[in-house]
């Protein structure tokens, strides 16, 4: 089956050509969480990744979006301390024991493997090899396994590699909705891009002086529009890049302070004092 691409320097714009490719070519099901029109094997390549905020439905989305992040910087499974914080939704999706599995930011940056968590794997990969093909951030786990869990990740993985002194973010996804998923979910993966970005310039100067950021991506096997949000979806086509709302998130600059900013739970530096003001 053809892989179709689309790419934007500008997060609504992918999310705008999603919800067009998905209304022309997605076919009708039903699915476990409602009816849905779904289009395949979709590749939404977002190819400024400091651009990342999903603005067309804004104040909301803004807000939003900040409430998880500081919910993926806690790493914090347990709904009640997490993404319970975020929005009421992820208590449906919640298991018997009151877990979230797609805390992203638990994988990411409190999953260890040989004491080190898959955050470091990565930038300590790259060191070692800036060719490295082992960059690997695993989501999906062996362990979500469970015909009853109602939170089976929709990330499979991450993968940094680093091309022409261009550093890569590849997402492989097994299903994304594009008006609830996509926005957010881009965000966050774009968000680690830049601070392992960052975070190499400043571990290894020498080594990657001429290290560029490049695109993030999520490759879907599946990419969706629910009935329920379909109509609200639509509504956005109606928008023009001319017209579109704007919003700006500060860069990372230093990527030390950012990283003690997230175990710490403070805001010390200049884009953690973005996130928790805009999560008010």
């Amino acid at each position: 089956m053809k892989v179709v691409t689309l790419s934007s320097e500008n997060l609504d714009d992918l999310i705008l050509q999603g919800i067009d490719h998905i209304n022309k070519k997605g076919i009708y099901l039903k699915t476990r969480v409602g009816d849905a029109q779904q289009a395949y094997n979709v590749n939404y390549v977002l190819k400024n990744t400091k651009n990342r905020l999903h603005c067309l439905r804004a104040p909301i989305s803004i807000r939003y979006f900040a409430r998880e992040l500081i919910a993926y910087f806690n790493g914090i499974q347990d709904i009640d301390q997490g993404l319970l914080k975020a929005s009421k939704y992820w208590k449906k999706v919640a298991d018997e024991n009151g877990k979230i599995n797609s805390n992203y930011g638990h994988y990411v940056f409190y999953e260890k493997n040989n004491e080190i968590t898959q955050y470091e794997w990565i930038v300590k990969s790259l060191i070692k090899d800036i060719y490295t093909r082992q960059a690997v951030i695993n989501i999906n786990q062996c362990y979500h396994k469970n015909f009853n869990t109602k939170d089976f990740p929709c990330t499979i993985s991450l993968i940094f590699y680093i091309k022409q002194n261009i550093l890569y973010c590849v997402v492989y996804s097994r299903s994304t909705d594009v008006f609830f998923g996509l926005p957010y979910d881009l965000g966050f993966f774009s968000f680690v891009h830049e601070l392992i970005y960052k975070d190499l310039l400043q571990r290894e100067s020498i080594l990657f002086k001429n290290l560029k950021l490049g695109s993030t991506s999520i490759q879907c096997i599946c990419t969706q529009i629910y009935s329920m949000t379909r109509e609200k979806a639509l509504n956005l086509l109606k928008y023009k890049k001319s017209n579109f709302p704007k919003f700006e998130m500060p860069g990372i600059d230093n990527a030390k302070q950012v990283l003690e900013d997230i175990y710490n739970q403070t805001s010390h530096s200049e884009v953690m004092k973005w996130i928790y003001q805009n999560a008010k």
